[in-house]
């Protein structure tokens, strides 16, 4: 398979990976403006804005590179919210089975589904 500039396998994992095109400041504003979307109307563009790179994502997938999924996908993860909870599982969960990764699509399921809606995570204090 040809590859452009824009994809390149990491020699270490062999995981095809492309850039995710937006900065990691751009990626925190979408995220926040998606989380904290005070409407319907809010939400609707914030998910706009999400769903162009997920549709990059879905290219880069069909096309042997599932590492820009994956990357989005803990992206997501880490900043949190449960509004990004179906776009966390379909990203990871897609990259984890193109990576034949399966149980890592279980663990991140079971994990979301009892994911602490707290802000004390400290389970020990």
């Amino acid at each position: 398979m040809e590859r452009g500039w824009w994809s390149r396998t990491t020699k270490k994992t062999q995981v095809g990976y492309r850039e995710i095109p937006e900065t990691t400041p751009a990626l925190k504003r979408i995220f926040k403006n998606l989380v904290e979307a005070e409407d319907d109307t809010e939400r609707d563009k914030a998910f706009d804005v999400l769903q162009e790179l997920v549709t990059n994502v879905q290219f880069a997938n069909d096309e042997g590179d599932p590492g820009m999924g994956l990357e989005l996908g803990i992206d997501a993860f880490c900043y949190g919210g449960d509004i990004l909870h179906n776009t966390i599982r379909h990203l990871m969960g897609v990259a984890y089975e193109l990576l034949d990764r399966d149980d890592f699509g279980k663990i991140l399921n079971a994990h979301l589904a009892k994911r602490s809606k707290s802000s004390q995570l400290n389970m020990f204090g």
